[in-house]
């Protein structure tokens, strides 16, 4: 690029002609030169208002820098010289699509597939289309045609890729993700999209981390990339991983409230009883129908020898569930903390095997509090090998640690 560039203006630009000059404006452009690219295009201009191709062009660059008013008015010039390019139609109709200009988009873009069927850009943004109102056939149809005309031209598999998800053809969106990553290597949000695939519908732990890897890699602050890493460790129980991506996503997002009650747990984990209490109430405040949020503050209180304030806040939750109840019980013998017989009976009674089986974890915390060890260590064992639930981690990590 750099070589071309200088070859012109090694020659001399103020003797290039129009059409030279105009592709020195596009290296320039290429280049993200793009004050001196406007220069060349300008002087085009002015030398023939009427050469489209130089309007086109400076939409492009204005498009490119954010200049919205100059590009809208550049593009309509464009047009209205020469409507009979698919380049520029194409262009028109891909802004109509981002200003959600459906059928305007549709129009325009008709006309440049009307033109030249082949045009891949066209095809691909008629495909986008086409998908918006629900015609996801018609919209893979299209692209399979632009795949097939450019097999290198990204943004159509891209695409291909995304309504293939729409249409649960998940092993094509896949493959297709896997083509465009070998010819864009170093684009994150490829990786990122192919991850998410892996981890969503073929629970493919190991590529999707390998993906996510690699977007952190490119970009260390990508938030989305870090929230898919700390929910992944997390998953798959390696919690001081699980933590730190945590950490770094409450850093950029403190806002980010389902990070609450996973770094609440990781934190008890730890044995950082404050920081639990306060990321479990921030959770709770969340989610105020949830008790076992306020119950895992009270928890944290209670292991910070604030026995007063934990008591307060068992009796408070007490007061929302229907006495005899199951919870009830168990959170009775939580706030009382002696005899345990009323909770296990209620426990050996209860059908809902999850109820059942997260409330038995919170008698096993109180255990471990007043060092009845071995029955806490039975509680955990029983439930270390289930999955899928806050209680079930807290056991699992009581036994084996982070």
């Amino acid at each position: 690029m750099d070589t071309l560039i200088s070859d012109f203006e090694a020659r001399g630009i103020d003797i290039l002609d129009d059409e030279s000059r105009l592709i020195y404006s596009v290296l320039l452009y290429n280049a993200g030169q793009y004050d001196e690219s406007r220069i060349q295009l300008n002087k085009l201009i002015e030398n023939n208002r009427s050469n489209s191709m130089a309007w086109y062009n400076l939409a492009l660059l204005e498009h490119a820098v954010g200049n919205t008013e100059m590009r809208d008015f550049a593009i309509e010039v464009a047009i209205e010289l020469d409507d009979s390019k698919v380049e520029i139609l194409t262009f028109r109709g891909t802004l109509a699509i981002e200003n959600s200009n459906w059928e305007e988009a549709a129009t325009y873009l008709q006309r440049a597939l009307e033109i030249n069927p082949e045009y891949v850009e066209a095809l691909s943004a008629m495909a986008w289309i086409k998908a918006k109102s629900g015609q996801l056939d018609l919209a893979l149809t299209l692209l399979d045609k632009a795949v097939k005309l450019d097999p290198g031209y990204v943004y159509a598999r891209v695409d291909r890729s995304r309504i293939n998800l729409a249409l649960r053809n998940y092993k094509n969106a896949e493959l297709d993700l896997d083509k465009v990553i070998e010819l864009e290597p170093d684009v994150q949000w490829h990786y990122l999209d192919r991850a998410r695939i892996r981890l969503r519908y073929f629970l493919d732990y190991e590529g999707a981390l390998a993906d996510l890897e690699n977007v952190e890699r490119l970009d260390s602050d990508n938030f989305f990339a870090l929230v898919y890493l700390a929910g992944l460790h997390d998953e798959q129980r390696r919690f001081s991983k699980a933590r730190n991506y945590y950490f770094r996503v409450i850093e950029q997002r403190p806002e980010y409230f389902w990070a609450y009650m996973p770094l609440g747990k990781l934190e008890w984990m730890a044995g950082e009883y404050s920081e639990s209490e306060k990321w479990f109430a921030k959770a709770a405040e969340q989610n105020p129908e949830d008790y076992t949020l306020q119950l895992m503050v009270a928890m944290s209180k209670f292991r910070l020898g604030k026995t007063n304030e934990a008591d307060e806040l068992f009796q408070q939750i007490l007061q929302t569930l229907e006495i005899g109840k199951t919870e009830y019980e168990v959170i009775r013998f939580c706030a009382e903390r002696k005899s345990d017989y009323y909770a296990i009976s209620t426990l050996n009674k209860e059908t809902d095997e999850s109820l059942r089986e997260r409330l038995w974890y919170y008698m096993g915390a109180i255990y471990e509090s007043v060092n009845n060890t071995s029955a806490a260590i039975a509680v955990y064992e029983r439930l270390k090998m289930r999955t899928g639930k806050m209680e079930y981690d807290l056991a699992w990590a009581a036994l084996e640690g982070m």
